[in-house]
């Protein structure tokens, strides 16, 4: 295997990351005079879709690119299902830290999740009609999809850093503790209490019977209680306006925005090369990556030298990764576990064939490394074998699936390539369809004569297709299929210029030694 294998991918994911940044420019407000000191200025910038690193880091340059518009406020346009907590975290952190901005979260259908993190981190937050925010508790699914308890000491240490993110963000913008902690915590209990005299608190279980005993009484017009002891606090729009959780209702940022007098100077809308990284962390799409780069990889390592397959190989498996490490979903051990695993199945096929244990090792490796990329990291670390949240079980299953379609679609294309294509023009060099050498020790039969079922036989001329250094690709003819095929071969007199003529001097298991034929 090259060590093109191992160097092209990341500079791939390099070239993603670069024309995804470049195509993130902001969009300018038509018929907007660029007030740029205004205390009225604003910037709206977008996070639609699953929170991840990529949208994470966007977000980040968004909010640089709008200080250096001359923005004194941000409008958040969320729309997410949630995403990864650790970059959910992050995000709300950073909010929080914004002190030169009022940063106002614009809710246009939902922000579940990591989604009402975010929300909440902000100065504000101001909901579409119909929008919902909520639900945001570490979860784990059972074989059959349905809800596991999780052990106290698990759910505590899951819960920790999620909890004390909210009640940060509660202190900080005036929500009340306990209500955005019942959007986390499942068993918290939470009833809106109103005095004689009009007074009104949040409160538990327990001082609520103790109040209502004193003559205190629910809130009229939402649920009693807010949130009970099996669910998590999810609000819609009018509920989140009359619990204070919402500030305002508007049709749209830019709606927004014309209400209270503001001028937007840019709206920072996801460009095409963002849009290009959202698809391709399709996972039917990443399936479709995982099953060409698993069948031209069979192809590179049965009959390399062509060169289209090993590059589809490079390609895809840059793909392949290159998403997951712009999103965040895959660490660092997991690409070494990948490359190392690719690195003993070259081993296994060009250096020491026929043992059977690096090839084995090899794909246990590259395979467990392939599946971790569709896992994201917790808050807590890196997941072990026991991960703490439900949305990481769900993407374990999800790669499963990925893998194991991906490895059926690849086997049978391989069947079907083995089978057909020798039959076809010019596709017949790309594999091999005969075993190369048919005995398990040396050939030595004379000059030009093959043993049966041997191709290419001891003394065969052909021509080097690469560079033997010692290793590459030559071609001979093979009369079985009336044309030329490519095969992989190595020399045993050093370096061998490309179109030279060299003769087959062993066959030995699908190795096949050749040495630089005389000129006449």
């Amino acid at each position: 295997m090259r060590s093109n294998l191992t160097i092209l991918p990341a500079v791939l994911v390099g070239i993603l990351s670069f024309l995804s940044r470049a195509s993130a420019q902001p969009t300018p407000a038509p018929a907007q005079p660029a007030v740029t000191t205004a205390p009225s200025s604003v910037v709206v910038i977008a996070l639609h879709g699953e929170v991840d690193d990529y949208t994470r880091d966007s977000l980040f340059r968004n909010f640089d690119q709008a200080r250096r518009l001359g923005a004194r406020t941000v409008i958040l346009d969320l729309d997410t299902p949630g995403g990864l907590v650790t970059a959910g975290l992050d995000i709300s952190r950073f909010l929080r830290r914004q002190d030169d901005l009022h940063v106002i979260a614009y809710v246009r259908d939902k922000a579940y999740s990591a989604g009402a993190m975010i929300a909440v981190a902000c100065n504000e937050i101001v909901m579409a009609p119909d929008a919902v925010v909520g639900d945001c508790a570490p979860i784990v699914f059972n074989t059959d999809g349905h809800l596991d308890p999780m052990p106290a000491a698990e759910r505590a240490k899951a819960q920790s850093p999620i909890v004390n993110d909210f009640d940060a963000s509660a202190t900080r913008n005036g929500y009340d503790r306990q209500l955005l902690e019942a959007m986390v915590i499942t068993e918290r209990v939470v009833h809106w209490v109103q005095s004689p005299t009009g007074q009104r608190r949040f409160v538990d279980a327990k001082e609520y019977a103790d109040l209502t005993a004193k003559g205190w009484k629910p809130v009229d017009g939402v649920p009693n209680p807010v949130d009970g002891p099996e669910t998590l606090l999810t609000v819609e729009t009018s509920e989140a306006m009359k619990l204070g959780i919402a500030r305002a209702i508007a049709a749209s940022p830019e709606a927004l925005a014309q209400e209270r007098g503001m001028t937007v100077l840019a709206d920072l809308t996801p460009g095409p090369g963002e849009r290009f990284i959202e698809t391709l962390n399709n996972a039917a799409l990443r399936g479709l990556l995982l099953t060409i780069f698993l069948t031209t990889l069979y192809i590179s390592l049965s009959s390399p030298g062509h060169g289209a397959a090993e590059a589809t190989a490079i390609i895809s498996l840059g793909l392949f990764i290159g998403i997951p490490l712009l999103t965040g979903y895959a660490q660092w051990w997991e690409l070494v576990a990948i490359f190392a695993g690719l690195a003993l199945l070259a081993f296994e096929v060009f250096v020491f064939p026929g043992h059977g244990v690096s090839a084995i090792v090899g794909l246990i490796m590259m395979l467990l490394g392939i599946l971790m990329t569709f896992v994201p990291k917790e808050p807590t670390g890196t997941p072990g074998w026991l991960p703490h949240f439900g949305d990481t079980w769900s993407h374990v299953r999800q790669g499963v699936v990925v893998i194991t379609a991906g490895l059926a679609a690849s086997l049978l294309l391989c069947v079907w390539l083995q089978r057909y294509l020798p039959k076809l023009p010019y596709f017949n060099r790309l594999i091999l369809s005969a075993t190369s050498g048919g005995t398990a020790g040396v050939v030595t039969t004379s000059p030009g004569v093959a043993p049966e079922n041997t191709w290419p036989g001891v003394g065969t001329v052909g021509r080097a297709i690469s560079e033997l250094k010692p290793g590459g690709s030559a071609e001979f003819v093979d009369l079985s299929v009336g044309d030329s095929r490519i095969i992989a071969v190595i020399s045993e007199s050093g370096y061998v210029p490309p179109g030279s003529n060299v003769v087959v001097r062993e066959s030995r298991g699908n190795r096949v030694i050749v040495r630089m034929a005389a000129t006449a």
